[in-house]
């Protein structure tokens, strides 16, 4: 018998590389994540073949082209692209839309058929809208951290603490403030994304995804569909 094919799916991110094996495009996407940049040379090895997105970090795809090469493994770079299995993208200068955002928007598509806002919460957070098989457009945002990080940078006497509420409360110190401030502007963000979309479709979806959909309120109205990585499902399209 031939030994099912290791596919290794590989998301760089702003703040942490994701990865995951699977057999088939539509295996069930299992999320791990991996602490140092160095080990991914074992993962590699074990591979029949690397798909990678990668926003920015040239070194780290520079290294990976390297390692794939020295192991003898297939290594595909996901680009964005005008139109790409069967969805055209809205930006003009299409190269300058993330390929996260752009494979989640594929990913979402093979979803579902509905008018669906992809919303990415994480080192910035995103809302990208499709419709039928056109990507609409979107927004970029500051997400938790950031925004954190721009008040501590840019404000006198604004100070801080690592805590990330759960739920908006009026703060009783400028630390409390803060984070009840933050998560307040990421809950509006996603409250505006449902808005934009009620307002012009009766029947659609919010999906969720990225390391901060934790912090919204639980639990989720049935039409919002929350995923640990949507990056690695749209990834997982081009096995």
């Amino acid at each position: 018998m031939f030994a099912a094919p290791n596919y290794l799916l590989l998301d760089i991110g702003n703040s942490c590389i994701k990865y995951a094996h699977v057999s088939a495009p539509t295996d069930a996407i299992v999320v791990k994540h991996c602490d140092d940049f160095v080990q991914l040379r074992a993962l590699i090895g074990h591979a029949t073949k690397v798909f990678l997105a990668c926003v920015g970090k040239l070194q780290q795809v520079d290294q990976i082209e390297m390692w794939c090469k020295e192991l003898s493994k297939p290594l595909h770079i996901a680009k964005t692209q005008a139109e790409q299995l069967g969805i055209q993208c809205a930006y003009g200068q299409f190269a300058n839309l993330g390929i996260d955002r752009w494979l989640a928007v594929l990913a979402a598509r093979q979803i579902t058929s509905l008018p669906v806002a992809v919303l990415d919460l994480g080192t910035a957070n995103t809302c990208d809208v499709v419709v039928d098989n056109q990507h609409q457009g979107g927004w970029i945002a500051p997400g938790f951290v950031l925004m954190k990080e721009s008040l501590f940078t840019n404000t006198q006497q604004v100070f801080g603490d690592n805590n990330q509420p759960k739920v908006i409360d009026l703060g009783h110190s400028t630390p409390e403030c803060v984070n009840f401030g933050c998560l307040a502007a990421i809950q509006g963000f996603v409250a505006m994304a449902e808005q934009h979309m009620a307002t012009h479709y009766q029947d659609y979806k919010l999906m969720i995804t990225g390391g901060a959909q934790a912090i919204l309120p639980q639990p989720m109205p049935a039409h919002w569909l929350s995923f640990p990585n949507l990056v690695l499902m749209g990834l997982a399209r081009f096995i």
